[in-house]
């Protein structure tokens, strides 16, 4: 996979790999939505994905938010990817099963992308 042909749902799918076990924000969306929202008006880094560009973030709010974004990650919730084994569904974890199902060769640009966000992501979407 290259930063040209990934699409959001593979980049948020690396990004959970990377992440592991640990307890990510599911209810409270605002910290996926302005971590997002970042990655796209960040400069552009080499392994920066095309997607990004074409994400649209809506203002209506207190925050931006990116509908495609919010889809996929109740999907990855529904169809059983992630795990909610809590009784607010307000956090949830990457289903063990899916981190062998969800490997694949990434371009070492792309993958050290996916790496620094993934560094970002444990302080914002991590549940502490």
């Amino acid at each position: 996979m290259s930063p040209q042909d990934a699409t959001l749902g593979d980049f948020v799918q690396q990004l959970l790999r990377h992440l592991g076990d640990r307890e990510l924000h599911l209810k409270d969306e605002r910290p996926w939505h302005e971590m997002f929202y970042r990655l796209k008006v960040s400069s552009d880094a080499p392994g920066k994905p095309r997607f990004l560009q074409e994400l649209f973030f809506s203002w209506n709010g207190e925050y931006p938010k990116c509908e495609e974004l919010s889809e996929y990650l109740h999907a990855l919730h529904w169809t059983g990817c992630v795990a909610a084994a809590n009784p607010g569904y307000d956090r949830f974890t990457l289903n063990p099963s899916m981190v062998n199902l969800w490997e694949t060769d990434v371009d070492q640009d792309l993958d050290q992308f996916i790496s620094q966000a993934a560094r970002a992501a444990e302080e914002k979407l991590v549940v502490v």
